[in-house]
C-alpha cells in the first residue's frame, strides 16, 4: 500500500474542504431563493412520492422510455456513478493511510462490477458526446455547452483512472509511489471539481431532480387556486394581484432542475405547428437569469407573452420532462396580463363578455339539444352536465354523439336530466387569466350542484373543472364521471352488449384533457375494442397524446403563424384510418375542421366520431 504523508493529507483536506464548501454555498444559495416563492412545498402521500422517485430517478424510467439509446446511454453513466459511490469513498480513504474495503473486497468489486461498469459507462459518455457535438439534435440547442464537453472529459478520465487502478488490483500489480499518486491525485481532483461544476451548471439536476420529482404534484396541470372575492378585502386583493408575478416554490425549484434536454419544445404542439413557443426557454431558462440576478422569484413578467398566449396548456411537456419540472406557466403569464395588466386579446373580449353575462361562451339564450333532454329533479342517477360545447352547437354535428350516450344509458336503465340553469364551468376563462369570471361561474355551479350526487360528462375540459379546479377552492360533496369511464364500466359489468361489428380501419385521438389530465387511457379503448375488430393506435398515444390545438381556450384564437391543430390531423390522414374515434367535444370539433382541407381528394374523407357514437352504433 503506497503511503500518503501529512503534507499531502492536509492538501486533500483543504481542498475538500473548499470544494464541499462550494458546493453546499451554491446549494443553500438557490434554496432561499425556492423558498421565496409562493404557497409550499407538498409532503401528503409520501409511499408514492417516493415510488415515482425510484422508477423516475433510480429506474431512469422516463429517459429509458422516451429516446431509448441516448436514454440508455445516460442510464449506464447514471448508475455507473451510483456503482462507484463506495468505491469513491473508499478511494479518498486510501489517501488517509486507511480503507473501506479490505484488498479481497476490492479485487472482487473490481472483476465482477467494476471493470465492467467503468466500460460501459466510458461507452455512455462517449455516445452522449458524439451525440451532442456532431449529430447536435435540434432540442438540445444550437449553443454548444461548453460543460457539458467538460463534463465529458472528466467522466472519462475518471473511467480511465479507475481501470487503471483497477488493473493494478487484479493483476496484483505495483506501481512505483509516483505513478499511483499521480493517477490517484488526478482522480480525486477530478472528483472535487465536480463539486465546483455541478451547481453552476444544467448539472445541478443531479441532486435536484430526485427532490423535484418528489415533491411534483399528481395533478395535471397544477397551478394554484386564484380567489377572487370582489365584496372581499381590498387589501386582500391587492396582495393576491401583487403576488401574480411571483413563481411559487415548485416552479422555483423546476428551473434550477431544468438538465436543457429539450423533450418539452420538441413535444409541444405550438412548437410542432410552427408557432413562436419554446417551453423549454420560455417557461424554464428565460427565468433562471433574472432568478438568480436578482435573487428573487417575480420573474413571470419575463416569460415572453406571445408564447404564452400561443400555449394549448396539454401538459405534453410536463409530461416529457424527466427531471419531474411542472413546465406550463401560461396559466400564470395570462393571469398577470388580464388581472394586472389589463391587456386581454381582442379575440377574447367577446368571449368573456359572454361569460359575464350569458353564463356561455357563444352569448346564446337557448339550446336546441336542451330541449330534447329531461331535466334534472334530483331523483335521476346521474347529472349529464352538456357542457357550452355540445349545448350550444360549437360544432353542429356533436349533438348526435350526446344522444348516443343517451342511447347508452336508457339501454342501461340508468337515469339522468340536465341541469335546468347549467352555466359554463369557466374553464376558458380560468384557461384565458380572466379568473374573476371564473370564480363567478364556479360560485354559481356549485351553489346548483349541491344537492348533486353524480355528475357525468362528455368534455374532460368540464371534467377537470367541476372535480379537480373546483376541489381547489371549496370542498365538493359530487362525484365526476367521464363518459368513457362509465361506458367501460357498463361493458365490463355486462349492463350492455357490445357487438364488434365496425370493420373500418379505426383509430383513437386520446384528448390531452383525458390522459394526462384524469389519467384516464384505458376506458375508451375498451369501448373501442368492444365496437371494431380493426383498431390501430396513432404513434403517439396515450399519455403520450399530441394536441388537437383546442385546449388552453385557443379554440376561440384567431389563426396566426402557427398551424397547431393541423399536425395532429396530419397524423390521422398518414395513418390511413376510415375512422378517428375521440372522447373531447372540442378534440371532435377541431378533427372536423382540420382533416377536411387537409384529406386528398382522391381519399375518402375520414370519419369522425365520438367514443359514445361507436358504442351505440354497436349495442345489441
Amino acid at each position: 500500500m503506497v503511503y500518503f504523508n501529512y503534507i499531502e493529507q492536509i492538501l486533500m483536506s483543504l481542498l475538500i474542504l473548499v470544494c464541499i464548501g462550494s458546493f453546499c454555498f451554491e446549494i443553500t444559495k438557490r434554496f432561499r431563493i425556492v423558498f421565496k416563492g409562493e404557497g409550499s412545498l407538498p409532503f401528503d402521500n409520501i409511499p408514492s412520492r417516493l415510488w415515482r422517485v425510484f422508477e423516475e430517478f433510480l429506474l431512469q424510467k422516463k429517459v429509458l422510455q422516451q429516446r431509448f439509446i441516448p436514454g440508455l446511454m445516460h442510464a449506464f453513466v447514471f448508475w455507473g456513478f451510483i456503482a462507484f459511490a463506495l468505491i469513491t469513498i473508499d478511494h479518498f480513504f486510501r489517501g488517509y493511510n486507511s480503507a473501506l474495503f479490505t484488498d479481497n473486497t476490492r479485487y472482487f468489486y473490481s472483476l465482477a462490477f467494476g471493470i465492467p461498469w467503468s466500460f460501459l459507462v466510458l461507452i455512455g459518455i462517449l455516445y452522449l458526446a458524439y451525440r451532442r457535438f456532431y449529430i447536435r439534435p435540434k432540442y438540445l440547442g444550437e449553443k454548444i455547452s461548453y460543460t457539458s464537453g467538460i463534463v465529458a472529459i472528466f467522466i472519462s478520465t475518471l473511467m480511465i483512472t479507475y481501470m487503471i487502478d483497477a488493473y493494478w488490483i487484479v493483476y496484483d500489480s505495483h506501481p512505483s509511489a509516483l505513478t499511483f499518486k499521480i493517477n490517484w491525485w488526478i482522480h480525486a481532483i477530478l472528483i472535487l471539481l465536480f463539486l465546483f461544476l455541478i451547481p453552476r451548471s444544467k448539472h445541478l439536476h443531479l441532486v435536484l431532480s430526485p427532490i423535484n420529482i418528489f415533491f411534483k404534484s399528481f395533478d395535471n396541470p397544477n397551478h394554484r387556486a386564484v380567489p377572487i372575492d370582489m365584496e372581499g378585502d381590498e387589501e386582500e386583493l391587492e396582495k393576491l394581484l401583487t403576488g401574480m408575478g411571483k413563481l411559487t416554490k415548485s416552479q422555483t425549484l423546476d428551473i434550477f432542475s431544468c438538465v436543457e434536454c429539450g423533450r418539452c419544445t420538441e413535444v409541444c404542439p405550438a412548437n410542432r405547428g410552427g408557432g413562436v413557443l419554446d417551453p423549454k426557454h420560455n417557461f424554464i431558462l428565460d427565468l433562471k437569469n433574472p432568478i438568480m440576478d436578482t435573487n428573487n422569484v417575480d420573474v413571470i413578467g419575463n416569460i415572453n407573452v406571445e408564447a404564452g398566449w400561443e400555449c394549448t396548456s396539454c401538459q405534453a411537456c410536463t409530461e416529457a420532462c424527466p427531471v419531474g419540472n411542472e413546465v406550463e406557466k401560461a396559466d400564470e403569464t395570462r393571469n398577470l396580463q388580464v388581472l394586472v395588466e389589463g391587456n386581454v386579446p381582442q379575440e377574447y373580449q367577446k368571449l368573456f363578455m359572454n361569460l359575464q353575462t350569458t353564463g356561455n361562451t357563444e352569448g346564446a339564450t337557448s339550446s336546441t339539444l336542451s330541449e330534447k333532454l329531461p331535466i334534472y329533479d334530483g331523483t335521476q342517477d346521474f347529472v349529464l352536465w352538456l357542457g357550452g360545447f355540445s349545448k350550444y352547437a360549437l360544432d353542429p354535428k356533436y349533438g348526435e354523439s350526446v344522444i348516443s350516450l343517451t342511447k347508452i344509458l336508457d339501454k342501461a336503465k340508468i337515469t339522468y336530466g340536465i341541469l335546468a340553469k347549467e352555466k359554463c364551468t369557466g374553464e376558458p376563462a380560468n384557461k384565458l387569466g380572466d379568473k374573476l369570471t371564473y370564480n363567478m361561474l364556479m360560485q354559481e355551479n356549485l351553489e346548483t350542484l349541491k344537492e348533486v350526487k353524480k355528475i357525468i360528462t362528455m368534455c374532460p375540459h368540464c371534467s377537470i373543472n367541476l372535480g379537480t379546479e373546483y376541489a381547489k377552492y371549496e370542498k365538493i360533496e359530487y362525484e365526476v364521471y367521464h363518459h368513457t369511464e362509465v361506458i367501460e364500466d357498463l361493458i365490463k359489468n355486462k349492463k350492455i352488449t357490445v357487438n364488434k361489428n365496425n370493420n373500418d380501419k379505426v383509430t383513437f385521438h386520446d384528448p390531452c384533457n383525458l390522459s394526462r389530465g384524469m389519467n384516464v387511457t384505458k376506458a375508451p379503448r375498451t369501448a373501442i375494442n368492444a365496437s371494431c375488430s380493426d383498431f390501430k393506435e396513432l404513434d403517439e398515444n396515450g399519455k403520450n397524446t399530441l394536441c388537437c390545438g383546442a385546449g388552453g381556450g385557443l379554440w376561440w384564437k384567431k389563426e396566426t403563424v402557427g398551424k397547431t391543430h393541423l399536425v395532429r390531423a396530419e397524423q390521422v390522414i398518414e395513418s390511413g384510418s376510415d375512422t378517428v374515434v375521440t372522447g373531447c367535444s372540442f378534440c371532435y370539433g377541431m378533427m372536423n375542421q382540420g382533416l377536411g382541407p387537409l384529406t386528398p381528394q382522391d381519399q375518402e374523407p375520414i370519419k369522425v366520431k365520438d367514443v359514445a357514437d361507436i358504442v351505440a352504433e354497436n349495442l345489441s
